[in-house]
């Protein structure tokens, strides 16, 4: 399923697949969002699959927000997501998980 992002005041939720193959569209919005000059949080509760494609997006997200002095968070990450995380140890650099 095409992935599907949508934001208000800081906080957006994304639906569907974040893997490779899908994330065109999705990269220019979230980057876009992650531009804005507040704290970000991702709900992810109805994220289907994701990839380490979708890592290094969020990789480029958490830098862009560190350079900010802002913060990410992701909320209802699904398990496959955080062992990826816990792999390339994001939490370490700064990336909030509630």
């Amino acid at each position: 399923m095409k992935p599907l992002l949508l934001c208000a005041q800081g906080r957006c939720q994304l639906s569907g697949t974040a893997v490779f193959s899908q994330l065109d569209e999705l990269s220019i919005k979230l980057l876009i969002e992650a531009r804005k000059a507040e704290d970000l949080v991702l709900d992810l509760k109805q994220v289907s699959d994701c990839d380490s494609a979708f890592v290094a997006l969020l990789t480029a997200c958490l830098q862009i927000k560190l350079q900010q002095q802002k913060s990410l968070s992701l909320a209802n990450s699904p398990r496959k997501l955080l062992a990826m995380l816990e792999v390339y140890r994001l939490q370490e650099s700064g990336l909030r998980i509630s």
